[in-house]
């Protein structure tokens, strides 16, 4: 009955490390106390000079970056974030943001595509063209980024179940080519 104890455990302190490191957020707690999490995109996209110098937390998909002489602007596609901040992968959007970051960020890395989330001082709108339509962005200055890792792309469900769908995992002698008669 001893050694039950002891796996219990190790069993829980590893549930515990696990679900720890699993639920990192992507900004610091510091900056992240100054976000008021009243103000949803919706509202600050309708009237960006009315929140002007509060801080948010916004994210998405980059859609351009411009190094300039007051640093380096971001253009992102606005998306919902999730429990861990990060944007979701979907379609669902309310527009468009731009964000003024202080020094050089390389366009090669945070390039179109990338998934980020920042927490931003608003400066308030910023009219710019998109095509032949002029479009006026909810302004943000940058006080803390996250760059996100690109998610893996999953085109075979082989790669995540090479033994099926099974447990436990079967032999591999029962795996491609050699099927099992009854699968």
């Amino acid at each position: 009955m001893r050694w039950w104890g002891q796996w219990c455990g190790w069993g829980l302190g590893c549930l515990v490390a696990l679900l720890s490191t699993g639920c990192s957020q992507a900004l610091s707690p510091a900056v992240r106390q100054q976000i008021d999490k009243t103000i949803s995109f919706t509202q600050l996209r309708t009237a960006p000079e009315t929140y002007k110098d509060r801080i948010v937390m916004l994210g998405g998909d980059i859609l351009s970056t411009r190094n300039l002489a007051q640093g380096t602007l971001l253009e992102v596609l606005h998306k919902p974030l999730d429990s861990a901040d990060r944007p979701r992968e979907t379609d669902q959007t309310e527009g468009r943001f731009m964000a003024l970051c202080d020094g050089y960020l390389e366009p090669a890395i945070y390039r179109k595509g990338r998934q980020i989330t920042l927490a931003g001082r608003v400066l308030g709108s910023r009219t710019d063209t998109i095509g032949e339509v002029t479009y006026t962005y909810p302004y943000l200055a940058c006080l803390e980024v996250h760059l996100w890792p690109p998610r893996p792309e999953v085109t075979d469900s082989r790669a995540l179940y090479p033994y099926g769908y099974w447990w436990p995992p079967y032999p591999p002698f029962w795996r491609r080519p050699y099927f099992h008669p009854f699968w």
